[in-house]
């Protein structure tokens, strides 16, 4: 029996990234799902695990740790054997700094998921469950945001924010991948792992014509290297079921041309 637990979810873009070094790093865990859609998340009981009603939580022997960053960071000084940060000093400026960035940008997946695919599922709900699942949200700012973006979609003004964000992201992540290939260093490392669930979720959403390779070529190569790692599929693609992929695409296509030009808009 493994001394982490670890309490996630396949899909989650913070999940992935504490999958991805616990992967790196030959790490057993005792698995714990966390189904978003039902709203287990907000479960008292979890609760008490993660105040912010997010995943994932990490439990080791002797504390309860959250925040993905922060887990990858405890992961790496925890078990150092196999390293997820570089040697040289200015390499792990750059992956601290990066991953500034990141936590920066986390804000804007969600709308942009939600407000593209997870709203179409919405949908079918009926009006009571609707304003439940609103308000379980604990934060009233971004709980009018998500009712705005219910109703809207694409247009509301949280998403087309977040598109013309991811934009700017995708600049930065063009300018910041080295020579090596890699954002830091000359090898994976957790500014990689990091990054890896943002632009497979623009993927996902059928906008990868963002980073193809005419538009932006080193994304494009650093893309198909990470999912080209041994231990990728055991950390991410086996835990996205291949239906939530296509329901993600399908829904994508239907906003793409839209989408796309919104993320240019920067």
């Amino acid at each position: 029996m493994s001394d982490l637990t670890l309490y996630h979810n396949g899909p989650s873009t913070c999940s992935q990234k504490v999958r991805l070094i616990l992967e790196l790093k030959n790490l057993a865990y005792n698995s714990k799902d966390v189904n978003l859609l039902a709203g287990e998340q907000h479960d008292p009981e979890y609760v008490k695990l993660n105040p912010n009603h997010v995943v994932p939580t990490l439990v080791t022997k002797d504390s309860v740790l959250i925040e993905s960053n922060l887990i990858v960071e405890y992961l790496d000084d925890a078990y150092p054997e196999i390293p997820a940060r570089p040697s040289e000093p200015e390499a792990i400026h750059k992956v601290r700094l990066w991953m500034k960035h990141i936590d920066t940008f986390q804000q804007y997946t969600g709308p942009i998921t939600y407000g593209i695919a997870v709203r179409k599922l919405q949908m079918n709900k009926s009006d009571e469950e609707k304003e439940a699942d609103l308000q379980n949200i604990p934060d009233p700012v971004k709980r009018q945001a998500r009712k705005e973006t219910m109703e809207k979609g694409i247009d509301a003004p949280i998403v087309i924010n977040s598109l013309r964000k991811a934009g700017e992201f995708l600049d930065q992540l063009e300018a910041n991948i080295e020579d090596s290939g890699w954002i830091a260093g000359d090898k994976f490392s957790m500014a990689d792992a990091c990054t890896l669930p943002y632009i497979q979720r623009l993927d996902h959403l059928a906008l990868s014509e963002a980073f193809r390779e005419e538009k932006r070529p080193k994304i494009n190569k650093w893309y198909k290297k990470v999912k080209d790692l041994d231990f990728f599929d055991k950390a991410v693609t086996s835990q996205i079921p291949p239906p939530l992929v296509e329901m993600m695409n399908t829904f994508g296509e239907e906003v793409k041309d839209r989408a796309l030009t919104l993320m240019e808009e920067n």
